[in-house]
C-alpha cells in the first residue's frame, strides 16, 4: 500500500421517487436514488482524521422529498432547495479527496454504487481508480468475528465497540464521522505492526465495476 494512502470515509443521503415525483419509469431506472447530501472524513495512513467535507445537494429528478426519507434523515422539504447542484458537489468532493492513492470507505456497498449512478446520470468522469472498503464487512469479520455478509447498523457497531455517540445519526457527515471512528477502533484493536494492519485493510479492498457512461 502506498505510503501516502489516505482513507476517504464517506456517507450519502439520497431521495427516491416516492409518490409525489412525476418521473417516467425509464428515468427512474437510470437514477433510482438521487443524492441530496454528501459527507466525508479524510483519514491518514494511521487512521487519524485530517479533514472533513459536507454539502447538501439540490435534487432535480426527485425534487419532492419522500416521506420515508424525511423520516429517516429528519430533513424537511425546504432543505432540498439548499446546497449545490450535483455536478458542482461532485467536483468539490473529488477535490477534497485529491489523491490517486485514496481508498474510499463506506458502511456497506450501497453508497459506492449510488455515487457511481449519480456520476453516470450526469455524464461525469468518475473517480479512477475507485478502491473501496466495506466497513460493515470489515467490522463483522475482524471485530465481531462473524460472516462478512452479517448486516449490522452503525449504531450497533458503536455500541459493540463502546464508542460514545453524542451526535445524531442519519446525517451524511455524522455517519461518515462515526464510520471513521469504527474503522480507527478496529485498526487499533488489530494485533501486529502498522504494516501488517494495513495489509489486512488492503485485503478488504474491492473495486466496483463502473458502467460506461451514456
Amino acid at each position: 500500500m502506498a505510503r501516502n494512502t489516505e482513507y476517504i470515509v464517506f456517507d450519502l443521503e439520497w431521495n427516491i421517487v416516492g409518490i409525489k415525483n412525476d418521473v417516467p419509469p425509464e428515468e427512474q431506472k437510470k437514477l433510482p436514488f438521487e443524492i441530496i447530501e454528501i459527507g466525508a472524513v479524510k483519514l491518514d495512513r494511521q487512521l487519524q482524521e485530517i479533514g472533513c467535507f459536507s454539502t447538501y445537494v439540490k435534487p432535480v429528478l426527485y425534487p419532492i422529498m419522500s416521506q420515508y426519507v424525511s423520516r429517516v434523515t429528519n430533513r424537511k422539504q425546504e432543505s432540498l432547495s439548499q446546497g449545490l447542484t450535483f455536478p458542482i458537489a461532485a467536483k468539490h468532493f473529488r477535490a477534497f479527496a485529491n489523491n490517486v492513492s485514496s481508498v474510499y470507505c463506506s458502511w456497506s456497498k450501497a453508497d459506492p454504487n449510488v455515487l457511481m449512478d449519480n456520476f453516470r446520470y450526469y455524464n461525469l468522469a468518475f473517480i479512477d481508480p475507485f478502491r473501496c472498503i466495506d466497513i460493515q464487512s470489515l467490522f463483522s469479520v475482524v471485530a465481531e468475528k462473524v460472516s462478512s455478509s452479517t448486516q449490522r447498523s452503525i449504531e450497533y457497531a458503536l455500541n459493540y465497540l463502546q464508542i460514545p455517540c453524542d451526535k445524531p445519526l442519519h446525517t451524511a457527515l455524522n455517519d461518515a464521522y462515526y464510520t471513521g471512528l469504527i474503522l480507527s477502533r478496529i485498526w487499533q484493536g488489530m494485533e501486529g505492526s502498522a504494516r501488517s494492519k494495513n495489509r489486512i485493510l488492503k485485503s478488504f479492498q474491492y473495486q466496483p465495476s463502473v458502467k460506461k457512461r451514456r
